[in-house]
């Protein structure tokens, strides 16, 4: 992989880590989200001046990716409703590339290489470690100020299965995107599928929670949504950008490197579990995945 790539994919990592802990303390995580993605968009939007327009043939791309997207984010805030912060990112996000290579030979003719199913068995093995499973197993229970904390806190199945479903959703639309962007602006791609999910979202965060709601939820965490907004567009960007320099089913994996960043994050500022078992899984999940980038 180019290190142009390879680094454009960390610093995604990095900012997607970031923007993501400010989602989960946001107070109304659906409103916030709707408003970081209309923000972001429209600060986002000049940029469409300066690059070229999308062809025709690269609309059905940018809908199917959009909707996926809209799906994403109300299956993400659900996930993060109802498990922990340092569970449900790792898990979404280092179960996505296991998905993703499906697709990637299915649709788009990249066939993993032996190295890339080692890798993925540590990936898949490290997901099983994050998620509880193990620690459960192993009576290795997480800490919180050194002491530990019930086994299964934040960890159950249908926090579990949440966040699966998010890694399920980010693993389609990583996919479609990685079509598009061979034949379309990454810049151009990215900012109308953005503004796209924002629109489709609109509804459903309206009428659930009414203008007064949205309003107050802007008034109160304005900086917030624009800081949200502004690194949600340029995390996607950056992907955008990797995705049309190489192999989509590597760059998918090594953008996950971000569960390494989000494990800590959830550790060091929001009081969750950590324990030897997710810090053994977190690991297993990183080395599975710079094994598939590298030897895939």
């Amino acid at each position: 992989m180019p290190l142009t790539a390879l680094l454009l994919l960390i610093a995604a990592a990095a900012l997607h880590a970031s923007w993501n802990l400010l989602v989960k303390r946001a107070g109304e995580k659906q409103i916030f989200t709707w408003w970081a993605l209309v923000v972001g968009s429209i600060c986002f939007a000049p940029l469409l001046l300066f690059s070229p327009v999308l062809p025709a043939a690269v609309w059905p791309y940018v809908v199917a990716s959009a909707v996926v997207e809209a799906i994403y984010y109300v299956a993400l805030l659900r996930a993060y409703g109802i498990g922990d912060f340092s569970l449900v990112y790792p898990l979404a996000r280092g179960a996505a590339p296991a998905f993703l290579a499906l697709w990637a030979a299915l649709f788009l003719g990249e066939r993993p290489q032996a190295g890339g199913m080692a890798g993925l068995a540590l990936l898949l093995l490290g997901l099983l470690l994050v998620g509880g499973a193990a620690r459960r197993f192993l009576s290795l229970p997480g800490l919180v100020g050194g002491q530990p904390v019930p086994r299964g806190a934040g960890v159950g199945a249908a926090a579990i299965g949440a966040a699966l479903s998010v890694a399920l959703c980010i693993s389609i639309y990583s996919a479609i995107d990685g079509a598009a962007v061979r034949v379309a602006s990454p810049i151009t791609y990215t900012v109308a599928v953005i503004a796209l999910s924002a629109v489709l979202i609109s509804p459903a965060v309206l009428l659930r929670y009414g203008r007064r709601a949205a309003a107050a939820e802007w008034r109160a965490n304005w900086p917030r949504i624009v800081a949200v907004g502004v690194l949600t567009l340029l995390t996607y960007l950056l992907v955008m950008q990797a995705y049309a320099l190489g192999r989509v089913s590597y760059a998918g994996a090594i953008r996950e490197i971000s569960v390494v960043f989000a494990a800590l994050i959830g550790w060091r500022w929001l009081g969750e579990g950590f324990g030897a078992a997710r810090t053994v899984g977190a690991a297993l999940i990183f080395l599975g995945i710079l094994i598939i980038a590298v030897a895939g």
